[in-house]
């Protein structure tokens, strides 16, 4: 018995069902819920499922029109057949309140003598039997594995706990318009679904007036993606003067059937890029870019969208600063650091100048997500020029310190790219003809922090210690600031 594919539900049913969808409490918890709640209103308790006297088959059509009721938001409902008060019946109550699973689907019972049976019943396809052994963790662990439908076809609702903020999997939103949510697209899906059915969870999603909240969350942008999280538990939060990175994410706009293949095929050979969140379009941030670089602007704001390209762009060499909101540290050390981009650039300016590949940058993690750990504000990152790029932390705070830092690792780096380059071509011996051979790896700095000794009081002033454990993202503190 399946919803509503194969459940032969009669006219009045159907007009049963669709009214429910509107009406119940539930339709409306996409628009009224606070996502990342732990409770959607969903009880941990196992429901009746009352006969429907008159009826042809009243046990029958009871189930039918409790499957109606309960299949939204979380399109998976699982009901029991046994004795009342039987042993059976004891099981399911002690599974049925279990709060793990009350967000995952809803749990009824029919009372009925003869033969025991449990099924779950997924919206759009077929019901799963259950054929274990009738304990509790077996029938547990068999509900948590089967409530989730292949792809989640989202009606008039979400479930967020369900797919985000309890999920213990990844999840993949296919973000279109309901009217869009075509048999094509899951023909697409499924088989993927299938692939990564222990990893990552497929659900159709729509960006819509009911869940703006969830899309600004999340980084749901426009109603034609693809977004993949590999951990939903875990949301971008501003105005933290400390960061750990989050779990990677990967986008895709402008969908098609065969970029959504390719999407999977390159998230399965790990070469899609990250996605982070940024508060402006990439549209608009390119824009500011060009706007700026016309106006002389010195100092580069970096965004989501041109961080991880620009760091890693091997023939740069890259200096950020990161800054928050509400860092008095920050806004002391902000004049200091726009007199080094502006040093950078002046110095950039005559024709083949060993200057012209260094770039000053700065982000607001605040606003922009990336993909550091920064233990306070301001902090400052360098990225040397080349294939291995391995960051460094520069705890330094003058404009003379920081200029005497970047021409020594700008000297040095052009140094090892013409040791490089010679160690490239050699003669081969007994013949005049040149071998190539590979670059060998970026040498890595002795230590991760850069100091170049203590300079004068009236030039800079103690920053903070590194000394702190950053292996997880709890150990750090929100109201961490770097003093100046």
């Amino acid at each position: 018995m399946a919803l509503p594919r194969s459940l032969g539900l009669d006219g009045l049913a159907v007009v049963l069902h669709l009214l429910l969808l509107f009406s119940y409490p539930w339709a409306s918890s996409t628009s009224s819920s606070v996502p990342g709640s732990a409770d959607e209103g969903f009880k941990a308790e196992l429901l009746v499922v009352e006969p429907i006297s008159g009826a042809e088959r009243p046990e029958e059509q009871g189930i039918r029109e409790f499957l109606a009721r309960n299949m939204e938001p979380r399109h998976a409902v699982a009901v029991v057949v046994a004795g009342r008060g039987s042993k059976r019946h004891k099981l399911l109550e002690e599974v049925a309140a279990d709060k793990d699973l009350s967000h995952l689907l809803a749990l009824g019972i029919s009372f009925a003598k003869g033969k025991t049976s449990l099924k779950v019943y997924r919206y759009m396809y077929d019901e799963e039997v259950y054929t274990g052994k009738w304990t509790r963790n077996a029938i547990q662990s068999w509900l948590q594995d089967v409530s989730y439908p292949p792809v989640y076809r989202m009606n008039q609702q979400f479930a967020p706990t369900k797919y985000l903020t309890n999920n213990p999997f990844g999840v993949v939103l296919v973000v279109k318009p309901l009217s869009e949510h075509s048999d094509a697209l899951l023909k697409v899906l499924e088989p993927h679904a299938a692939k990564f059915r222990g990893r990552l969870k497929i659900a159709l999603f729509t960006r819509a007036a009911g869940t703006t909240q969830l899309c600004d969350q999340y980084g749901v942008r426009t109603d034609n993606e693809i977004l993949l999280l590999e951990k939903p538990q875990e949301t971008f939060r501003g105005s933290r003067h400390s960061r750990a990175p989050l779990a990677p994410k990967h986008r895709m706009e402008n969908l098609t059937l065969a970029g959504i293949d390719q999407f999977f095929v390159d998230y399965s050979a790990g070469t899609l890029p990250r996605y982070l969140t940024s508060p402006m379009s990439r549209q608009k941030h390119e824009q500011k870019l060009l706007a700026d670089a016309a106006a002389g602007e010195s100092l580069r704001e970096l965004a989501g969208w041109d961080f991880v390209h620009t760091v890693e762009d091997p023939k740069s060499s890259v200096l950020v600063e990161f800054v928050s909101t509400n860092c008095e540290s920050c806004n002391e050390f902000d004049e200091a650091y726009r007199q080094v981009a502006r040093k950078i650039r002046e110095l950039s300016l005559p024709q083949n100048s060993p200057w012209s590949n260094v770039i000053v940058a700065r982000i607001d993690q605040s606003a922009n997500e990336h993909t550091e750990f920064i233990k306070g504000t301001p902090w400052l990152k360098y990225w040397p020029r080349g294939l291995k790029k391995r960051p460094v932390d520069v705890e330094l705070r003058s404009v003379e310190s920081i200029m005497q830092f970047l021409e020594e690792r700008t000297s040095a780096e052009i140094d090892e790219a013409k040791d490089s380059l010679s160690s490239t071509s050699r003669p081969k011996a007994g013949g005049g003809k040149t071998e190539t051979k590979a670059l060998p790896p970026q040498a890595k700095p002795s230590a991760p922090i850069v100091q170049l000794g203590q300079p004068s009081p009236t030039k800079s002033r103690g920053y903070l210690s590194t000394d702190s454990d950053l292996s997880e993202d709890s150990g750090l503190a929100d109201d961490q600031e770097g003093e100046l």
